[in-house]
């Protein structure tokens, strides 16, 4: 992993009251990756909802999976599942997301 893939703008988000308002916990850098070939067989299996991953640098807060994530103000996406601290030794945290239509 390079730095330098970290390079799209996110902001997540957790929702809040009724009707439902989304309020913004935490802004940072991060890579989007579509899934792999391997990745989506596995996805179908999973009723096909997984449509690629998210990766950021770790943090210290407890990314829950009912959150969003707006990419570059314009993309919403949806975290499937929770973060995985990749390796254990905190450096990333990545998660699995599917794109909000």
């Amino acid at each position: 992993m390079r730095i330098s893939d970290m390079n799209r703008n996110m902001v997540f988000q957790a929702p809040s009251g009724s009707p439902t308002v989304w309020t913004t916990i935490f802004t940072c850098k991060g890579a989007l990756w579509p899934l792999s070939s391997a990745e989506s067989v596995a996805a179908m299996s999973l009723n096909g909802s997984i449509t690629g991953k998210v990766r950021i640098r770790w943090r210290p807060v407890k990314i829950r999976s009912n959150w969003r994530i707006v990419v570059a103000g314009s993309t919403t996406l949806s975290i499937v599942g929770p973060a995985m601290n990749l390796g254990g030794r905190s450096e990333y945290l990545e998660m699995k997301i599917k794109e909000v239509a």
